[in-house]
């Protein structure tokens, strides 16, 4: 794994303005980042003019690597399929080859079948149209989500197309799930097109307790790459171990002191276990 790879989630920023994309794209290139992943929202602060977009980008030679998506809730698929051809006809034009795809957002109480199957045909569905612009969707497991628990991640691997739907573990919301990001991880190394790393902790003791049963805030349990017990030294080795070339990109949702300040930290912290 190389520090090439390395990429950083610029949406805690904001994504409602050209300001909080600036300052996002100014902060973590002073930290060494070459590139990011944003939103499908940030597109539209620049009222989708991919060469005002660039231009920006080009100040701080900073690379866009993925623009992340989710499927809504059952009768409005038009929220996200009604513009999306020009969304990615976007994302193409920025020069970005992967793209994100969060499942169906809020999780019922009563989950079965008929989710399980509704969430993966709106993936396959996005997947397609994605590849008519060359673009390698990758869909990430998200609390709260239709894709969100161990079983969800098998039942979207054995049932859909590898050379179609790529995976996007997170390794902060797995073990929030209550998996264990690592051999989930292994078990579909093959499969993985791009990673989000975020460590995890639930409440004030270190311990691999999953938040779905706990009471504690969801975004209290995740932290900046080396203060959780995510093990990410394994996880980059089981990477490696298939060749994996893709983006390593760091999130964290809430940081407790600013942006920037995690995004350091983190950049430190994973530049030390990777080679140059």
């Amino acid at each position: 794994m190389k520090k090439s790879q390395i990429a950083y989630a610029i949406w805690p920023w904001g994504t409602g303005t050209k300001e909080q994309a600036e300052l996002a794209a100014k902060e973590i290139t002073e930290i060494g980042y070459k590139n990011f992943e944003s939103v499908k929202n940030a597109m539209y602060a620049f009222d989708m003019n991919v060469k005002e977009y660039k231009a920006m980008l080009d100040k701080y030679d900073l690379t866009p690597i993925s623009f992340y998506f989710h499927i809504p809730q059952a009768g409005q698929e038009h929220t996200l399929f009604d513009t999306l051809e020009k969304e990615l006809e976007f994302v193409a034009a920025m020069d970005v080859t992967r793209v994100t795809l969060q499942g169906t957002y809020i999780r019922p109480d009563v989950f079965g079948e008929k989710e399980h199957a509704y969430n993966l045909n709106n993936m396959v569905k996005f997947a397609k149209i994605a590849k008519k612009f060359g673009l390698q969707t990758n869909v990430h497991p998200h609390v709260w989500s239709y894709f969100m628990y161990e079983e969800d991640i098998h039942y979207v691997m054995q049932n859909s197309d590898p050379d179609l739907i790529y995976f996007a573990p997170d390794t902060a919301h797995i073990s929030a799930a209550g998996g264990n990001p690592v051999e989930i991880i292994r078990q579909y190394a093959d499969r993985i097109n791009f990673t989000h790393l975020k460590d995890y902790r639930l409440g004030d003791s270190i311990t691999d307790e999953g938040w779905v049963d706990s009471d504690v805030p969801i975004m209290s349990c995740f932290h900046g790459l080396g203060d959780g017990n995510t093990n990410f030294p394994e996880i980059f080795k089981i990477l490696d171990s298939v060749n994996y070339t893709g983006p390593l990109c760091i999130e964290l949702d809430k940081p407790p002191v600013s942006n920037a300040d995690s995004a350091k930290k983190s950049f430190d912290y994973i530049s030390k276990l990777l080679e140059d």
